[in-house]
């Protein structure tokens, strides 16, 4: 018996592990992620910005450039996520909110947002 539920042990394990992480698992208002402020842009500047960020080493799994959503999948399994509001060509200020997920993400301990991709979006954006 010991053998059998090392055996089924192992086998939970390995299965949570496979466990992955869903573009649709990330969603603005849940309280999570960075946001920030662009102006002095418009919306075309900005969305072309984001889906450059959005692809450097990853995949842009889903956009939406009349809902100004962009999500990108990393080969880790981590999903990363460009949110623009609002979605007018000209707009006095754009929010940006960014945010990511990776499989087995713990909230207490993982950071909700990628970094790299903001410092990528701003410098796409230029002055």
């Amino acid at each position: 018996m010991p053998l059998q539920r090392m055996l089924m042990l192992c086998g939970l394990v390995w299965a949570l592990a496979g466990c992955g992480t869903s573009p649709d698992d990330l969603q603005p208002g849940h309280g999570r992620g960075k946001q920030f402020y662009v102006s002095g842009k418009s919306y075309d500047q900005v969305w072309r910005a984001a889906v450059g960020a959005m692809s450097q080493d990853m995949a842009i799994v889903e956009q939406d450039r009349s809902a100004g959503v962009i999500k990108s999948r990393v080969d880790t399994g981590k999903v990363v996520a460009i949110f623009i509001a609002p979605t007018a060509p000209r707009a006095e200020q754009y929010t940006i909110l960014l945010m990511s997920k990776k499989p087995m993400e713990s909230r207490f301990i993982d950071r909700d947002f990628e970094p790299t991709v903001a410092e990528e979006f701003m410098r796409r954006l230029g002055p």
